[in-house]
């Protein structure tokens, strides 16, 4: 999969980002994104075991060429190799990520078939149809939707017909609009109007339900799109433990899953045509 001077050379013309990549600092990586105790205890050379996990879900296979759009610090790359990819390929444009994720594939012995590239996700720097998977893990929540609508345009444009699109997302915007909407309802005093921390308010500009994901998939051209409820549930953004214990009970029974979990998975392929 070779670089594209044309797609380098597009990301110039683009509008401003909802969030600046100098908001993603070496603190949040090394201390706000999921993963980080591990990454930080071995610098990078023993990454969150959820990142072979990751790798198992997309079903990674030997030999294909795997793009990681908002790699971070670059644990999926190492994961992808472990699992037989022939090249893992990182896009950040966040340069703190770029530093960091260069240091997970240098403890890993350089991972010659690994690279990061910095760009942005609205303008990947490669070729047509030369990734057989694109992975974007909670990335879609960090952008607006004009901007995602180009994100997924140009994953759909680097995969070769067939090849599949992976993401992952949190929160299920539902838990916020809805579950806890109703619960203050109930019992407002004292629950502020939005449960979201300032690092929510800051970088989530588009908190995904299941059924907007799926649209967003469908308007970029993907096929065969699932969009399903994750299995983690979020409950430190409720003030008291009788509500967290509901929260949890929502989440176990298929009727409420959908109010009670915090996450998302989404797939979707390139049509043959």
């Amino acid at each position: 999969m070779s670089p594209s001077p044309t797609d380098r050379r597009r990301d110039e013309t683009l509008p401003a980002p909802a969030v600046a990549p100098e908001a993603y600092t070496e603190s949040y990586y090394r201390s706000g994104c999921i993963g980080a105790e591990a990454w930080a205890y071995s610098e990078g050379g023993q990454p969150h075991p959820m990142y072979r996990w990751y790798a198992r879900l997309a079903r990674i296979a030997p030999g294909e060429v795997v793009v990681d759009v908002g790699c971070g610090r670059g644990e999926l790359l190492v994961a992808a190799l472990e699992q037989g990819a022939s090249r893992a390929i990182g896009v950040e444009y966040a340069p703190a990520a770029v530093e960091l994720a260069h240091r997970t594939l240098a403890r890993h012995g350089g991972a010659t078939d690994a690279e990061v590239h910095t760009a942005d996700a609205r303008a990947l720097p490669f070729e047509d149809a030369g990734a057989d998977l694109v992975t974007m893990l909670d990335v879609v929540e960090h952008l607006k939707p004009a901007e995602l609508d180009r994100a997924l345009t140009e994953a759909r444009r680097v995969l070769r017909p067939g090849g599949r699109l992976f993401v992952h997302t949190m929160p299920n915007r539902a838990i916020y609009t809805v579950t806890y909407r109703a619960m203050r309802a109930v019992r407002w005093h004292g629950w502020p109007a939005d449960p979201r921390n300032d690092l929510e308010r800051r970088m989530h500009v588009n908190e995904q339900s299941l059924g907007s994901l799926r649209r967003s998939l469908r308007r970029a051209g993907f096929t065969d799109v699932r969009v399903t409820l994750g299995h983690l549930v979020h409950d430190a953004f409720l003030p008291e433990p009788a509500a967290r214990a509901w929260l949890h009970r929502l989440a176990a029974h298929r009727p409420t899953a959908r109010l009670g979990r915090a996450d998302l998975w989404a797939h979707g392929v390139r049509p043959d045509r």
